[in-house]
């Protein structure tokens, strides 16, 4: 039964996420914290937005990714931690 209950939560935390990081993708890149997000990472992973250009989609596109998966894991947390109390209030 835990082996059902965590393939759910993944499959849960990948679609909730994926389904979020669409959603941001299809955002207007004047969004004003998409740009400096993306500034951030590339700083951060130490690659030169002026003479890397090119990779400014690649790691913006994957830092969504990967933030939505983060934001997503954290709702089925939340939701699964919900479902948890419901039930023990229930029982007593």
């Amino acid at each position: 039964m835990k082996l059902v209950r965590y393939g759910a939560n993944m499959l849960a935390t990948v679609v909730i996420g994926f389904a979020l990081s669409r959603f941001i993708a299809s955002l207007p890149y004047e969004f004003p914290p998409l740009p400096a997000l993306i500034a951030l990472v590339m700083r951060r992973l130490g690659v030169d937005t002026v003479n890397n250009a090119d990779d400014i989609e690649t790691v913006g596109l994957l830092a969504i990714i990967v933030l939505s998966l983060a934001a997503a894991a954290l709702i089925v947390w939340v939701l699964n931690l919900a479902f948890h109390r419901w039930r023990l209030a229930r029982r007593s």
